[in-house]
């Protein structure tokens, strides 16, 4: 018996050793790559993102709100740190990770939306593997539901993570370098429109904007926290297409809380929801996401909206 247990704990050594090496091994060569979510967050964590104007919000700043206009336009350099599918609680905390690693910024531009402001579910949990040091970061993602087992055991993040796993090895060896497809962080879409999305979404009753008390009071925090440290706050709910708008039934009651923080916090609140962008189709690649298109124009728009404090 006490041989069959030395061996047990001899293979069961070796099963963590070789953990703890895949592990380390696709942390290093994942923060190399520049492929889908790691770009930005490499970025963030290398200290190289010299911008005094930030993008916040999920994928309806990451793919709507171009960068290069708003330096063009406002003379500012800016940066889009919007995150595909999760709302602003993490938007929150990659925004903290930001500030410990990078330059307080002048300007935040903080694009909300009928979903910003309740506590979503993972997608692409694999993104946050390389960087699970972070407290504020581990802690969320225990609120949000993963894992013991995701946030603690060495490699588990990568499980069934094919791609992922190809990429951080071809990393680490040096064999491929996969560079990033973002500019400054923004995923622009050369698409076209697709409705198969929205007419599922309008075989429902209709669309309830949800909210989670928690995160509406972390919200009204991060808005007197910017207005503490002398942060600039632009609130932007983007154009959608508007019959998604119409089909969002308490929208009125949510866009009057944005206008509540907006006034106390005497900030802009610029809203697009009933802009004439929302009523083209050809302006957007689903009800939800403008195009490249749609983007650059809204862009523009945006950037002349804006009104830079002195």
């Amino acid at each position: 018996m006490k041989i069959f247990m030395m061996k047990v704990l001899f293979f069961a050594t070796l099963l963590l050793a070789g953990a703890f090496a895949i592990d380390f091994m696709l942390e290093k060569g994942l923060k190399k790559t520049g492929t889908g979510e790691f770009s930005t967050w490499n970025a963030i964590f290398s200290s190289n993102i010299n911008a005094d104007a930030i993008i916040l919000g999920s994928s309806r700043a990451l793919v709507q709100i171009d960068p290069e206009i708003l330096d063009t336009t406002l003379h500012v350099n800016a940066y889009n740190l919007g995150m595909d599918g999760y709302p602003f609680s993490m938007q929150y905390v990659r925004y903290k990770i930001f500030e410990k690693y990078n330059k307080k910024p002048k300007l935040i531009i903080q694009n909300v939306d009928f979903m910003t402001l309740f506590r979503g579910t993972p997608i692409n949990k694999v993104q946050f593997a390389p960087y699970m040091h972070e407290d504020v970061l581990k802690k969320e993602l225990e609120a949000m539901g993963i894992s013991e087992t995701e946030r603690h055991v060495p490699a588990s993040s990568y499980y069934s993570e094919y791609a992922t796993i190809v990429k951080g090895v071809s990393e680490f060896f040096n064999l491929k370098h996969f560079p990033s497809e973002r500019y400054k962080g923004y995923f622009g879409q050369d698409k076209t429109w697709d409705g198969v999305d929205f007419q599922k979404r309008l075989a429902q009753d209709s669309i309830v904007a949800e909210k989670n008390p928690e995160i509406v009071n972390l919200f009204d925090s991060f808005l007197k926290e910017c207005e503490a440290s002398g942060v600039q706050m632009v609130l932007v709910f983007s154009p959608q297409y508007i019959k998604m708008t119409e089909f969002t039934k308490n929208r009125d009651t949510e866009m009057q809380l944005y206008r509540s923080f907006a006034e106390k916090y005497n900030i802009q609140f610029l809203d697009y929801s009933d802009d004439p962008l929302c009523y083209d189709t050809t302006y957007f690649y689903n009800a939800m996401h403008l195009n490249k298109k749609g983007a650059e124009l809204f862009s523009l728009k945006l950037a002349k909206d804006i009104e830079i404090q002195q």
